[in-house]
C-alpha cells in the first residue's frame, strides 16, 4: 500500500482480507486437499493386477523311463468391480467437497465479521483521538484565559495551577486514546495481512448501522443462510454417500485370472477362470454402523445448533435495539446539553459569575459525554455486526 494512499474503504478491507487472511487461506487449502481425493476415486480398476511366476527342475520316472526338464507356471489376476463402486466413491468425494466449501463459508463469515469489527473499532478509536484533541485545545484555551486573569489580578495562582492540572489530565486522555488507536490499527493490519510499518488510513466519519428487520424475519433468514447449518446438511449428505459406497463395496468384486503352466516338455496347460470372494464374515458392518450413528449425531447436533442460532439472533437483536436507543439518547440529549453547558459556564466564568471549578467540571462532563457517545456508537456497531453474523449475512 503506498505511503500516500487514500482512506481504505470497508469493502476494500474485506476484499483484501479474503485474499490475504491466513484462516481463509488455510480453509481453501483444506478444500483443495479434499478435492484431491477425486483423483483416486475415479480410477476404473480398484486394485493393481497380480502376476506370479514360478520355475524349477522337474524329474519324473514312469514305466522305467526318466523324464526331466524345467517346469514353470505363470498366473495373472485382475479384480474388477461390477456394482458401480467407482460412481459411489466419486459421489462421496463430491459430497465431501461440499462440506469443505461450507466450512470455508463459515470461516469467511467469521473473518468478515472480525474485519468489520476491527475496522469500526479503529474508526471509533480515531474519533476518540480527535475528541480528546479538541478537549486538550479547549483546556489550553482555559489555561491561557486563567493566566491572563492572573496577570491582570482577577484570579489567583491557585486557579492557574488547577487549570494546568486539568490540562495534564486532558493530555493524558489524548495519549491513551492515541495508544488505543494504534492497537486497533495493529489488529486490523493483522487481519488484512499488512506489515506493521505500512500506513493505513480510514475514513474520518463512521455512519450509524442501518435499522434491522423484525425479529421473525431475522430468525427465518438465519435458518436459511447460516453456514454452520449448511455444513451440517452437507455432512449429512456426505454420510449418506458413504453409506451407499459401503453397501456397494460389500458386494464382492470378482477377479479374472489366466494360468499358464508347463510340467515337462510337451506338457503345457493354459486356462482362465474367475474367483469370487464370499461376503460371509465381513460385509462392512462396522463401518456402516459408525456411519449410521454419525448421521443420528448430526441430526441431534443440527437441532441443537438451530436452537442456539435462534437464541443468538434474539440476543443480538435485543442488543441492537437497546444500544440504538442509548446512542439516540446520548446524541440528542446528553451530548448537546453537555457541550452547551461548557459554552454557557465558560462565558459566565469570564463574566465573573462562576468559579473555575464549575468550568473544569463542565469540561470533564462534556468530555465524558463525547467519550460515552463514541463508546455507545462502537457498542451499537458491535451489536449490528453480531446480528449480521448471527443471521449469516454476507
Amino acid at each position: 500500500m503506498p505511503a500516500a494512499a487514500s482512506p481504505l474503504s470497508l469493502d476494500e478491507a474485506l476484499a483484501r482480507a479474503e485474499s490475504e487472511n491466513g484462516l481463509l487461506r488455510r480453509a481453501r487449502a483444506e478444500r483443495a486437499t479434499v478435492a484431491a481425493r477425486a483423483v483416486g476415486a475415479k480410477l476404473l480398476l480398484p486394485a493393481n493386477p497380480i502376476a506370479a511366476f514360478s520355475a524349477g527342475p522337474r524329474h519324473e520316472d514312469a514305466m522305467g523311463m526318466r523324464s526331466e526338464g524345467v517346469s514353470y507356471a505363470g498366473h495373472l489376476e485382475q479384480a474388477i468391480e461390477i456394482a458401480g463402486q467407482r460412481g459411489t466413491r466419486r459421489q462421496e468425494v463430491s459430497r465431501q467437497v461440499d462440506v469443505a466449501v461450507a466450512r470455508e463459508a463459515v470461516v469467511l463469515a467469521e473473518v468478515r465479521a472480525r474485519v468489520r469489527a476491527a475496522y469500526v473499532g479503529a474508526q471509533i478509536a480515531e474519533m476518540q483521538v480527535r475528541a480528546a484533541g479538541k478537549r486538550v485545545a479547549l483546556v489550553q484555551q482555559l489555561v491561557a484565559g486563567v493566566r491572563a486573569r492572573v496577570e491582570g489580578g482577577a484570579a489567583s495562582d491557585v486557579d492557574l495551577e488547577l487549570a494546568r492540572v486539568e490540562e495534564g489530565r486532558a493530555t493524558r486522555e489524548r495519549i491513551q486514546a492515541e495508544l488505543l488507536r494504534s492497537l486497533a490499527l495493529a489488529d486490523l493490519r493483522v487481519l488484512l495481512g499488512l506489515a506493521p510499518e505500512q500506513p493505513l488510513a480510514l475514513p474520518a466519519e463512521i455512519p450509524r448501522p442501518r435499522a434491522s428487520d423484525p425479529l421473525a424475519g431475522l430468525l427465518g433468514r438465519a435458518r436459511r443462510q447460516r453456514s454452520e447449518l449448511k455444513v451440517l446438511a452437507a455432512s449429512h449428505e456426505a454420510l449418506d454417500a458413504s453409506v451407499v459406497r459401503l453397501r456397494r463395496e460389500a458386494i464382492p468384486s470378482p477377479s479374472l485370472f489366466v494360468d499358464l503352466q508347463r510340467d515337462l516338455p510337451g506338457q503345457l496347460y493354459l486356462g482362465a477362470g474367475i474367483a469370487l470372494p464370499l461376503p460371509v464374515w465381513r460385509r462392512n458392518q462396522g463401518e456402516l454402523a459408525v456411519a449410521r450413528a454419525e448421521r443420528e449425531r448430526l441430526d441431534v447436533e443440527a437441532a441443537a445448533v438451530e436452537r442456539e442460532i435462534d437464541a443468538e439472533v434474539a440476543r443480538a437483536y435485543a442488543a441492537v435495539v437497546a444500544n440504538r436507543q442509548v446512542v439516540d439518547t446520548v446524541e440528542r440529549q446528553v451530548l448537546p446539553a453537555a457541550e452547551s453547558a461548557v459554552s454557557l459556564i465558560t462565558e459566565g466564568w469570564r463574566a465573573g459569575k462562576f468559579d473555575l471549578f464549575r468550568v473544569i467540571a463542565a469540561s470533564r462532563e462534556a468530555g465524558d459525554a463525547r467519550r460515552h457517545q463514541l463508546e455507545s456508537l462502537g457498542v451499537l456497531w458491535e451489536a449490528a455486526i453480531a446480528l449480521d453474523r448471527a443471521t449469516g449475512a454476507p
